[in-house]
């Protein structure tokens, strides 16, 4: 689904936001304009539910290489009624029948109430015979306003064979002297070894103080597809440790089957050496089972869709307990008149007594007209 841009400014007002498997430009390619509104409700000092935040979105699609997307978050304000917190435009061209760009702008109201910009995303696209080439340039504004490069990202998808895909992606940060220099490398294989499996290696480095770009981490990862909606993928991470030695650090089996009852159940389960996202520890000999997410997709004769998502964790404070179910989410996706669909989200989390508590309630009215 287009989110992405919702996802990214609500995760930076706190918010966290999941949201429905309804594609924006997925599907049906015909030209199209749709429009979502959400509520986000999260609990207020008494334990209640109240609005937190409000966002409306709208796209006018006309192909997966032409299409406005603009969206809006409002959050309650301090004199009551809510004001506007952010406002996001993007905009996809198609310059000619190999080039493409995508310019994405993120605006906040300032201390005197104005929208002024926040971040600027570019994205511009060639096709080159076999390969293509992306670019990817983030900024923000600096004391004066004036929006400086943060971030360059150079990325190039080769097609080698009918069998396989190289990609190299280098991504370049301002020096001390604020020119764009190499901070990362990463360079990967996407081999086709079946009709049914597809195997894709990757590695990356980073530039250390004396200017050499070392390895510090690799990846592999199998995907089997079993039919038209099952499949298997294994993955595996190293990292390097303090030696500057790649080692092991995390392994996960995702597996999607679809039952005789036509229910589709999913499951990733993770072993890992780094227990929480702040703790790295490398040198850990073994892999600890760290995270388990199943969940249930049900469809009814009426068009409605239900999920259930559970993610078991590790307490960080007691590992020796095993996982114990920390998150369950559920998940209603009902057509409604005029073919709208409304979306309701919600997500319990276990607090301090054990017991599961309402932390986050979304409800979403999706509507598209052709």
């Amino acid at each position: 689904m287009r989110y992405g841009s919702i996802f990214v400014v609500a995760a930076s007002l706190g918010l966290r936001l999941i949201w429905p498997t309804v594609s924006f430009g997925q599907g049906d390619k015909r030209a199209s304009e749709t429009t979502v509104g959400t509520l986000l409700y999260s609990p207020d000092a008494g334990g209640g539910l109240q609005g937190t935040a409000r966002t409306s979105q709208y796209q006018k699609f006309i192909d997966d290489k032409n299409y406005e997307l603009t969206t809006s978050i409002r959050v309650p304000s301090i004199n009551g009624g809510d004001r506007l917190d952010r406002e996001i435009s993007e905009k996809s061209q198609k310059i000619s029948e190999n080039q493409a760009k995508i310019e994405r702008t993120v605006r906040s109201q300032d201390s005197t109430g104005r929208l002024s910009t926040l971040e600027a995303y570019t994205e511009d696209r060639e096709v080159k015979g076999p390969a293509q080439e992306i670019q990817r340039s983030y900024f923000r504004p600096d004391i004066n306003g004036k929006m400086i490069v943060q971030t360059v990202e150079r990325e190039t998808i080769a097609t080698v064979s009918k069998k396989e895909q190289q990609t190299t992606k280098a991504i370049y940060r301002p020096d001390i002297e604020g020119k764009l220099s190499l901070a990362e490398l990463e360079e990967g294989t996407e081999t086709k070894m079946s009709d049914s499996t597809i195997v894709k290696e990757s590695s990356r480095k980073a530039k250390e103080l004396n200017g050499r770009m070392a390895v510090v981490g690799s990846r592999r990862e199998t995907t089997t597809k079993l039919n038209d909606k099952s499949f298997r993928k294994e993955s595996a991470v190293s990292q390097a440790g303090d030696n500057g030695v790649l080692s092991l650090t995390e392994k996960s089996v995702e597996t999607q089957t679809v039952n005789a009852d036509g229910t589709t159940a999913y499951q990733k389960v993770v072993h890992s050496r780094n227990i929480t996202p702040q703790i790295r520890d490398v040198n850990n000999p073994g892999l600890t089972l760290t995270q388990r997410v199943s969940s249930e997709e049900r469809k009814l004769p009426d068009g409605t869709i239900e999920n259930t998502i559970k993610v078991e964790t590790l307490d960080p404070l007691d590992v020796s307990k095993g996982l114990r179910l920390s998150e369950v989410v559920t998940e209603t996706s009902r057509p409604e008149a005029n073919g709208k669909i409304s979306v309701e989200r919600i997500i319990k989390t276990r607090d301090v007594n054990g017991n599961y508590v309402v932390s986050q309630r979304i409800s979403q009215i999706v509507e598209q007209r052709k």
